[in-house]
């Protein structure tokens, strides 16, 4: 079984309904590791796949574009995930024709909303943030399971943030519509990344299971 995680029933709602794969709502920042620990009390997949939307902290990286992380940076400590998992994924998105990048993923508690504050986390070379890689890397490597960091850019690294789940996002609805409205379809096609990345990406691990059980 392949766990696929998502912080948020925003983000989940865009992950493929597939054999043998399981979704959890973890929730966002530090609730996300202590749920995945407590799914992983009770159940052991085979891999863990942690998926959802992410910011841009290089000018490089379009919105829409998937983030592989092949390290994650959290609360001071660098870790690296699985070359072999990441090779496998770099394969399964290039075959899929989808827009993605291999790099670092800084993991934070709080949001991160605007350009200056994305500048200056994009000093220690990260080239993602998000509030959850960080937290359920620990749990994964706790329970001794594959992990696998994979996040759709939704807002770059010169854009401020104006949808962050809160109540305030009412608010900033009303007083920014046009933005709203961009956000709004910005929302839908990472959504769509989403769906297509862990697609390809399940495909893969599944076929490669396929072939350990025939030889």
């Amino acid at each position: 079984m392949i766990l696929v995680t998502a912080a948020s029933h925003a983000e989940s709602m865009w992950i493929p309904r597939l054999p043998d794969v399981r979704r959890l709502v973890t929730g966002m920042g530090r609730i996300a590791g202590e749920a995945l620990a407590r799914f992983l009390d009770e159940q052991a997949p085979g891999l863990i796949v942690s998926t959802g939307f992410c910011g841009g902290l290089s000018g490089s990286v379009a919105a829409g574009t998937v983030i592989v992380g092949q390290e994650v940076d959290f609360d001071g400590e660098r870790t690296a995930v699985d070359r072999s998992l990441v090779s496998r994924a770099e394969g399964a998105l290039a075959a899929a024709r989808l827009p993605f990048k291999l790099g670092r993923i800084v993991t934070v508690i709080t949001v991160i909303r605007s350009p200056k504050e994305k500048e200056d986390l994009s000093r220690g070379g990260a080239i993602a943030v998000d509030m959850e890689s960080g937290l359920l890397l620990r749990a994964a490597r706790n329970a001794g399971i594959g992990f696998l960091p994979l996040r759709v850019v939704l807002d770059t690294s010169d854009e401020d943030l104006l949808f962050a789940g809160d109540r305030a996002d009412v608010l900033r609805a009303i007083v920014h519509p046009i933005s709203t409205l961009r956000l709004m379809r910005s929302l839908i096609i990472a959504g769509r990344t989403i769906g297509r990345a862990v697609a390809a990406i399940v495909g893969e691990f599944a076929a490669r299971r396929g072939e350990c059980a025939a030889s």
